[in-house]
């Protein structure tokens, strides 16, 4: 695998003993922005739902209740926009997207504010020999701060069924990309998929799933909308490109206004 460059660890961060490739940024060793992206990301500390994430929120609910196959639409989608060099994978989740792509000559970067999705996506790519374990680093961040100044220049970005998790309205959830658009390369492209709550039509599963989603703190996307989103990325990308499949908004941001 290549490795084009590493994270250089600096005073402001601590290493845990256990793993010498876990980064704990300065920001995480503080209170995260809100007790709703706490309550958010505490979720996956559940070992039983990592467990069953891929079968249930990928299988199940992203094809009958988004009606957006992952298999059809959001790996195809994740799988163009990796690029070689240095990646950056943020909110996790089980690694699954990473698992289902030809990682060659790419160096991850694993991003979350859940020490527990970060060890099990780890795990599993060694395991499942996508990565090499001294080549593939964790970090321990709130995204809605600025990445930690040791962070190399990334090649690409992902944030998969993240944006409808982080609390507040679009301007609050997309202000993360006044910063991210630092750490990515003049060539590099960010993507992601978000779960819409406005201007989209939810048949009854998606509307219950919504529902509990939005009351248990898991989500908070009700006013999320592809437009509010589109423009967003318009604002700090030279190059976007969008579509909706079923209720998920797919999108692609390339040459960033720096």
């Amino acid at each position: 695998m290549a490795a084009t460059s590493t994270l250089t660890q600096r005073p402001v961060f601590t290493a845990p003993a256990a793993s010498a490739n876990m980064i704990r940024s300065d920001a995480t060793d503080q209170m995260p922005s809100s007790e709703a992206s706490a309550r958010g990301a505490a979720i996956y500390s559940q070992s039983w739902l990592l467990t069953i994430y891929d079968w249930w929120v990928l299988g199940i609910v992203s094809t009958y209740a988004w009606a957006c196959s992952v298999p059809n639409y959001t790996l195809p989608w994740f799988r163009r926009n990796v690029r070689q060099g240095q990646h950056l994978d943020i909110g996790v989740g089980t690694g699954y997207y990473l698992a289902q792509t030809d990682l060659t000559g790419v160096q991850v970067t694993l991003a979350d504010l859940n020490q527990d999705a970060l060890d099990a996506t780890k795990d599993r790519l060694v395991a499942e020999g996508k990565v090499k374990a001294e080549d593939t680093r964790c970090l321990l961040h709130d995204i809605t701060r600025p990445l930690p100044p040791s962070c190399p220049k990334f090649n690409s970005m992902s944030l998969y069924y993240l944006l409808h998790c982080m609390p507040g309205p679009v301007p609050a959830k997309t202000a993360i990309f006044s910063h991210l658009k630092h750490n990515l390369t003049a060539d590099g492209v960010i993507s992601g998929a978000s779960i819409l709550g406005q201007d989209v039509r939810h048949n009854l599963f998606g509307r219950l799933i919504m529902a509990f989603g939005n009351w248990n703190g898991m989500f908070d996307n009700r006013a999320d909308n592809a437009v509010d989103f589109d423009s967003a990325l318009r604002e700090h990308f030279n190059e976007v490109e969008t579509q909706v499949r079923g209720v998920i908004f797919l999108w692609r941001a390339s040459k960033p206004k720096v």
